[in-house]
């Protein structure tokens, strides 16, 4: 089984220098939790929704609805998105890709071919090639 038989196909993507706000309002209207990030189309980064998460200030924490508001429209992404993350490209192997997950402690890798990203692979879809193994089992 091939990453691209998986993968979801041109995925949505951000660049570095967008804000927080715009991905964590894409990450909660499309229930997804991966971004990768562009740089004049290249490949920079990518953001989960647990860097979201980490990064935003917390009200309960002490921080004020001003700066909680303001940390969202003024931080970009390249401050809170992990920076050259781990890939594949169409031809990986899904059991490899699950071995990256599983040693880098990771949720997601995106599929880049030629340089451009051309689809993401989530643990989403690792178990739902994994499900259609075991029911052809």
């Amino acid at each position: 089984m091939k990453a691209k038989e998986w993968m979801t196909q041109n995925p949505l993507t951000l660049t570095e220098d967008e804000v927080v706000k715009t991905a964590v309002t894409l990450v909660l209207r499309n229930r997804i939790r991966h971004l990768p990030v562009l740089q004049d189309d290249r490949l920079v980064g990518i953001v989960s929704d647990r860097d979201l998460k980490r990064a935003l200030p917390s009200v309960v924490a002490g921080s004020s609805p001003e700066e909680y508001q303001n940390f969202m429209s003024s931080t970009k992404l390249k401050e809170v998105m992990t920076a050259d993350p781990v890939t594949c490209t169409p031809d990986t192997d899904v059991k490899d890709v699950v071995r990256q997950f599983v040693e880098n402690k990771i949720g997601a890798i995106p599929v880049v071919d030629e340089g451009r990203v051309v689809g993401i692979l989530t643990q989403t879809d690792a178990m739902r090639a994994f499900l259609e193994f075991l029911e052809r089992s």
